[in-house]
């Protein structure tokens, strides 16, 4: 996920006026999960009741960002499934929504204290029937803060936690077998790492990257005991047989996640190789760190809720 700019405005829907933050990339991820998470974060850290919906979609992830909204506890109550456009209304009194929804249903939201958090057609471009644009997030990071007419427009920087990956990602990618959950609430990690040949230098190297997902042989026991003295969550096991009893051991004392994938270390990583551009956005550190880049910018004075 690659994060460049945005700008805030709204849309009018008769004498409402409506906050509409559209989300552009040139590749798949445009943010708007994470975008819509922080402003109601935001909110709800001010003392606001909020709540998010996502609405219906068949891009095969609104199930699962209806599932992550549902989980988020600073706005409980919010349905664990999507729902229809024709569906939103005023959440009444000092309440706030905000909806995640495509662009044709977001141009066709007419309610008041709503915030729609759309995906917009290219960078920097608005959906048909959402003009002017409120949000625009995309990989253009030379784009400095600027405007497009009356829109603000904020260049928001790259974010390595963004990009990161969930080990249910991982897993799901290699076809592996859980041998340990883990007891990480968050379950995400910021880097892949290849276990080096060296036991001697297997710590340090490991020290060298925080929130890390460590690809070992199942059978290099001083590699796995090495990557987990290393403050490793996730230990990616390959070869498919079972590593022996004293790294399972020191998984479980340490809270690691241990996942043993069926093939080698080679096709293993070759499984993985994309996994920083197919990850979907869950977990606190995401959250985190898209809050703290949106309120370094102007787009909670541009919303003016």
């Amino acid at each position: 996920m690659h994060f460049g700019t945005i700008g805030v405005r709204g849309q009018r829907h008769g004498a409402v006026l409506l906050p509409v933050v559209v989300v552009t990339s040139i590749q798949p991820g445009e943010g708007k999960t994470g975008v819509a998470a922080a402003i109601a974060r935001h909110y709800a850290y001010l003392g606001r009741a909020v709540a998010l919906a996502r609405v219906e979609a068949e891009d095969g992830h609104a199930e699962e960002d209806a599932r992550y909204y549902a989980s988020l506890e600073f706005a409980p109550g919010n349905k664990a499934a999507p729902v229809a456009a024709s569906s939103i209304a005023d959440p009444g009194g000092d309440a706030l929504l905000v909806v995640e929804a495509g662009p044709e249903a977001a141009a066709a939201i007419a309610a008041a204290k709503v915030v729609v958090v759309a995906k917009g057609a290219a960078p920097a471009s608005a959906p048909a029937g959402l003009s002017p644009s409120a949000v625009v997030v995309t990989r253009a990071p030379a784009m400095a803060e600027a405007s497009a007419g009356d829109v603000p427009v904020i260049a928001l920087a790259e974010d390595r936690t963004l990009a990161g990956f969930s080990v249910a990602e991982v897993q799901a990618l290699t076809g592996s077998e859980t041998l340990i959950e883990g007891d990480c609430p968050d379950g995400t990690c910021d880097h892949l790492v290849i276990s080096p040949i060296a036991a001697d230098a297997g710590q340090p190297h490991f020290r060298r990257f925080p929130a890390k997902a460590v690809v070992v042989r199942f059978d290099r026991t001083d590699q796995h005991l090495a990557a987990l003295r290393g403050d490793t969550p996730c230990l990616v096991l390959t070869g498919g047989q079972r590593p022996s009893s004293n790294a399972l051991d020191a998984a479980s004392a340490s809270g690691a996640a241990v996942l043993l994938a069926p093939g080698g270390t080679v096709e293993t990583v070759a499984a993985l190789e994309a996994i920083h551009e197919t990850s979907r956005f869950q977990g606190e550190r995401k959250l985190d760190s898209m809050a703290a880049l949106l309120e370094g910018s102007a787009l909670f004075s541009a919303l003016a809720l």
